[in-house]
């Protein structure tokens, strides 16, 4: 997928933006660990499913504010929002404090930011519950114990399920995809 930019606060923000025009939109927040290329089976899933893709990935300069900027840019008004490890930390406080433009959260390896992880920090102690449906999709035990500690924190439906290959995106591309689709439905 060609790469956009996009300039919010005067940082620049290479996205990826492709799909249908006139869908339902879907913001990916991708993995430090992954190019956004690694997302390319994901999203032609998602457009198959009649869904636009917005891959946005990590940055330092990467925070909430910026994610609502490209948004704003792009003429989005609302998606389903997806985080993958630690694409997902910042998609939980999104999906926390932006009910009024977030109508989904899936989220990978990650739990809510009141939750400790799995070394026992609590990233935020202020985060708000998430009022939005979410999935948490997990490759290890320890993600898991995190993850399910986080349904006291999401206050609509909470499915936790375990991602059958191994936790890369080409081996776990269709239940992934298959996942965001079924929160892109429930709005």
């Amino acid at each position: 997928m060609p790469a956009t930019t996009v300039t919010v606060d005067g940082s620049p923000f290479a996205v990826e933006v492709a799909g249908p025009e006139n869908a339902g939109v879907v913001v990916l927040l991708g993995s430090v660990k992954q190019a956004p290329a690694a997302y390319d089976a994901v999203c032609h899933r998602l457009h198959t499913a009649t869904l636009r893709t917005i891959v946005i990935p990590p940055s330092p300069e990467l925070a909430a504010r910026s994610v609502i900027g490209i948004m704003d840019a792009l003429g989005v008004r609302w998606g389903t929002l997806v985080g993958d490890r630690v694409g997902a930390e910042l998609a939980w406080e999104l999906a926390a404090s932006r009910l009024d433009r977030f109508t989904g959260l899936v989220v990978v390896d990650r739990g809510h930011p009141r939750v400790p992880d799995e070394a026992g920090a609590i990233r935020n102690e202020t985060c708000p519950p998430v009022e939005v449906a979410t999935t948490a999709l997990v490759s290890t035990a320890s993600a898991a114990k995190v993850v399910r500690a986080s349904q006291q924190y999401v206050f609509g439906d909470f499915r936790v399920v375990e991602l059958l290959g191994r936790r890369n995106p080409g081996e776990s591309t269709a239940q992934l995809a298959a996942e965001i689709v079924m929160r892109t439905s429930t709005w």
